[in-house]
C-alpha cells in the first residue's frame, strides 16, 4: 500500500533540511567558489605575464632591426633604445662576441675601442624586466652580424 501525503505529514520535522545538509551543501559552494577565482586570477597573471614577453619580444625584433641597418663602423658605437611598455626598470643589453667566446658589451668608450671586431661578429640583444610579482624575466635574441 503506497503511504498518503496529509498536510499533517509534509509539515512533519522530516520534510525539511539539515543542519548537516546545509553545511555540507555550503562547504561545496565555499570550495566551488575558491576554484573559480583561483582560476581567474591565474588566468590574469597569465596575461600579464605573455603581455610582457610580448613586448619584450618587439623590442628584440626593433633593437636587431636597427642593428641590421648600422654600418660596421659605427656598430662599436650603438647605443640601444630605452624599452617600451615593461616598465621603468627594463633595460637593453646589446653584446658583440668574439670567435674566442669574449664578449664587448655596446656602446663602447672611445677610449677603449677594441683593435678589430671579427667579421661576421655575433650580435646579442638582451631585455631584462620585472612582472608584477617581482620575478626577473629575460629575452635574449642573437644575429650573426658582417660587413
Amino acid at each position: 500500500m503506497l503511504p498518503t501525503f496529509t498536510p499533517q505529514r509534509l509539515m512533519s520535522s522530516e520534510s525539511g533540511l539539515t543542519l548537516l545538509e546545509i553545511m555540507f551543501a555550503a562547504g561545496v559552494l565555499v570550495v566551488g567558489f575558491v576554484l573559480v577565482f583561483g582560476s581567474v586570477f591565474s588566468i590574469s597573471e597569465a596575461r600579464d605575464v605573455t603581455e610582457g614577453r610580448a613586448a619584450a619580444m618587439a623590442q628584440l625584433a626593433s633593437v636587431m632591426e636597427e642593428v641590421r641597418r648600422t654600418s660596421y663602423s659605427e656598430l662599436l658605437a650603438y647605443e640601444p633604445p630605452a624599452p617600451d611598455g615593461l616598465g621603468e626598470d627594463a633595460t637593453v643589453e646589446v653584446r658583440c662576441f668574439y670567435n674566442d667566446g669574449t664578449s664587448l658589451e655596446l656602446p663602447v668608450p672611445v677610449d677603449s675601442v677594441p683593435d678589430l671586431l671579427p667579421n661576421p661578429c655575433e650580435i646579442q640583444v638582451t631585455v631584462t624586466w620585472h612582472d608584477l610579482r617581482g620575478r626577473t624575466l629575460t629575452r635574449t635574441s642573437s644575429a650573426l652580424y658582417g660587413r
